[in-house]
């Protein structure tokens, strides 16, 4: 068929490698307002993903609910950012997919001078400590202006934002989950630094753990308790906020924070939870409607399927850590974010990363401090129970209750 013949949004195209084969990695282009965007996801593709492979077939799974809804169907496109098509090429394999990532969402905005330099502190960070590359996805209409020179292992996405539907922008972390492609990934937020390469092991444990028998994402634990169950025991101080929502079952596991980690086996679930809220429907008793963002759904979620695994808490507020607590080894207090029916010695630590900075010269000022004890001693970073260890391991074995609590 000629290509005046062709459908004129959808058409396919052939990228020629430099030894003359077709790669399969860039084959679809979706024309809009006459330009060509090499398209990673979309509806017509997920739908027609190959089966023969795991990650294909849990891919058609996901899709078959939000690409069911025409108005869902736009929202389910993501494309390559074109200055960033060789950093793709050379990231993504040879099925269109990535095995490992972290995966980032955000939305670039013409003033958000503060928040795009976190975001690039965020990539920097995982730039200096960590092996994996990062697929960021824009879901704003401006220009990111990062530099994919700089960034050798960004793959930076656009996609279109889900808050148009009427939802928070928030719930565009599934969306990233489930247009980038990752096979393993790890959820983070650009008010986030890495800092220390053990963040890496993520992505074997979460292939160990999130398997076909448990297709959960898992979450690392939160600072605040919020089961209902310890309002009783709540004085009006402390770590304790109570959720409760209409068709919320019982809590399977201490609240979790927004950085899922997950394999291809979560595609569905995923898929199946985003769909019933952009529907504003009911799941498993669930009233979707009412649940306003991602954290609580993804909790909810996992409580209403039976989850039962969750990360022990690698993500601890800030980043003045890296000077006052994991290289001084100093506590960050006993009974650190303890509650009163799980976690009652506190939550274990790994000081992976910090999260909820929202000063950028914090953040730079933390990357040079762990610039600047490069030479020193690897830091225990591992705590729980006013003791640092070196492996977690070494922490559980002294504490044999933490597996029952969490994992890493």
């Amino acid at each position: 068929m000629p290509a005046a013949a062709m459908t004129p949004t959808l058409r396919t195209v052939f990228i020629t490698a430099c030894l003359g084969a077709p790669s399969s990695v860039l084959t679809r282009a979706l024309k809009v307002n006459g330009e060509a965007r090499h398209m990673v996801s979309d509806c017509d593709g997920m739908q027609a993903a190959d089966v023969s492979s795991d990650w294909g077939r849990m891919q058609r799974q996901a899709a078959s609910a939000l690409c069911a809804t025409p108005l869902h169907r736009m929202y389910m496109e993501s494309w390559v950012d074109p200055r960033f098509l060789g950093n793709y090429r050379k990231t993504y394999g040879s099925d269109g997919w990535i095995e490992e990532a972290w995966v980032n969402y955000f939305k670039a905005m013409p003033n958000s001078i503060d928040f795009m330099r976190l975001t690039d502190g965020l990539i920097e960070s995982i730039h200096r400590f960590s092996s994996r590359p990062i697929v960021l996805v824009n879901f704003g209409a401006a220009d990111a202006h990062f530099d994919p020179e700089r960034f050798p292992r960004l793959v930076l996405l656009q996609a279109r934002d889900v808050s148009k539907l009427g939802v928070s922008f928030n719930f565009n972390k599934f969306q990233a989950a489930l247009l980038s492609k990752v096979k393993v990934g790890v959820s983070l937020d650009s008010d986030m630094m890495m800092a220390t390469p053990m963040a890496d092991s993520l992505f074997t444990r979460s292939r160990e753990e999130i398997t076909e028998a448990y297709p959960y994402p898992m979450l690392p634990v939160h600072f605040l308790d919020r089961d209902p169950v310890n309002l009783k025991d709540y004085d009006g101080t402390g770590n304790y906020l109570v959720y409760q929502c209409d068709g919320c079952p019982k809590p399977t596991m201490r609240w979790g924070q927004a950085q899922p980690t997950w394999t291809f086996w979560s595609l569905p679930f995923l898929g199946r939870w985003q769909a019933s809220k952009l529907n504003s429907s009911r799941r498993q008793g669930v009233n979707t409607a009412n649940i306003g963002e991602d954290e609580d759904l993804l909790n909810v979620a996992l409580w209403t399927e039976g989850a039962s695994k969750q990360w022990c808490m690698w993500q601890p507020g800030g980043v003045g850590f890296v000077s006052d607590n994991l290289y001084s080894e100093h506590s960050p207090g006993p009974h650190f974010n303890a509650d009163r029916s799980r976690y009652v010695k506190g939550t274990p630590i790994a000081y992976y990363f910090g999260h909820a900075e929202k000063t950028p010269k914090k953040v730079e000022a933390a990357l040079s401090f762990l610039e600047s004890m490069k030479s020193k001693p690897v830091p225990k970073v591992y705590f729980y129970d006013e003791k640092f260890y070196t492996e977690f391991t070494e922490l559980a074995k002294a504490n044999p209750e933490v597996p029952h609590l969490c994992i890493l």
